[in-house]
């Protein structure tokens, strides 16, 4: 079995704490030999699982220690590509929550030093993973209804104000919530973002929002599948917040809609009493059962396999940086007003590093 230390205990890393980690335990996934945290009061979270000699608030030291097989990295964005090189000169795989890093060299570096160091390196992208997006995407790719043209996704959520995590972003929207986007739409497309336009501001509502409380993008593919992107994090009500995205797929011979849970399907076929007005479609039952893995509990059972010699995760690290170079390109383009291209966009970064 294969043995894990979490480092960052407190935000979302006591989530991992007090829910994912547990169920993989459980589970038989792996075993939990020791924990990280800056400030000792994080480490609390852990309690439940750990021993008190087997929470640390230094990282070499809870290596040296514990001897673990991978990192779980739950700190904070700015932290990560510090955490994950100490992992790395250790020998230890990585599986790191996102963003994976919070600036493109930053990124570009961990690249590289995954690279030379054969490092198995994952991303909880978990959100493409959840019940209800899997059901979407299976349904995309089932052929039943014809090419995909393009996807509408919106997400709105109400936030009165900024975790603390949150105050150290530069781009708290687009870092916070596209990262996950991204990686989710790349994969409802079946294709990699060819080029994106975003217009971000923040109303007057939401000032204090650094880099933008909203946005509007349109996003171009490979295969020619276009996306209109909308998201906000100031928000008068959380209408479409998380697991209640407002996703709708537009197929050649249908129209597939996802409003939180629920995936319903209108066929082209179906009659409509009133030219203005949809036929009643019908509702796709979701895949699986609740009490299946999903999201970081199916991400987490992904990497244990890759370690233990199996097919590599679709969230490793160098899948995992095209959402997050398109982040950056989203960055890029609210600040310049013009469309980004990526493939121009990654060589400019890499042009930048050599320099």
């Amino acid at each position: 079995m294969k043995k894990a230390i979490l480092v960052g205990c407190g935000g979302w890393g006591e989530n991992w704490a007090r829910h994912t980690l547990p169920r993989c335990m459980k589970d038989g996934l792996l075993q939990v030999v020791g924990a990280v945290d800056v400030i000792p009061e994080h480490l609390e979270s852990v309690r439940g699982i750990l021993r008190k000699e087997q929470c640390f608030t230094e990282l070499r030291r809870a290596i040296e220690t514990t001897k673990p097989d991978f990192c779980i990295i739950a700190a904070p964005p700015a932290a990560h590509e510090a955490v994950a090189m100490t992992a790395m000169e250790y020998g230890c795989q990585v599986l790191s929550e996102k963003p994976v890093t919070d600036n493109p060299q930053s990124l570009l570096r961990l690249l590289k030093r995954a690279e030379e160091t054969g490092t198995k390196y994952g991303v909880t992208m978990s959100h493409q993973f959840h019940r209800h997006i899997s059901t979407l995407r299976q349904e995309i790719f089932s052929g039943k209804y014809g090419a995909l043209d393009y996807l509408s996704f919106q997400f709105t959520a109400k936030q009165a104000e900024m975790s603390e995590r949150q105050k150290k972003l530069e781009h708290v929207m687009l870092n916070e919530a596209s990262i996950h986007h991204f990686s989710l739409l790349e994969s409802l497309t079946g294709s990699r973002c060819k080029s994106i336009y975003t217009d971000v501001w923040s109303p007057q509502h939401a000032l204090s929002m650094k880099g933008g409380g909203q946005s509007l993008s349109i996003l171009k593919y490979e295969n020619g599948v276009r996306v209109s992107y909308e998201v906000s994090m100031s928000s008068a009500c959380s209408l479409h917040s998380w697991g209640n995205e407002l996703i709708r797929a537009e197929l050649e011979n249908a129209v597939l809609v996802l409003e939180g849970k629920s995936l319903r399907c209108y066929l082209k076929s179906e009659d409509e009493p009133d030219p203005n007005l949809p036929g009643k479609g019908f509702e796709i039952p979701l895949i699986g059962s609740a009490k299946d893995r999903w999201g970081n509990e199916n991400l987490t059972a992904q990497f244990v396999e890759w370690l233990e010699g199996g097919e590599a995760m679709d969230t490793r690290l160098e899948n995992a940086a095209r959402a997050q170079m398109t982040v950056f390109a989203a960055i890029e383009s609210g600040r310049e007003g013009i469309p980004i291209e990526l493939k121009a966009l990654r060589e400019k970064y890499r042009e930048e590093e050599r320099e």
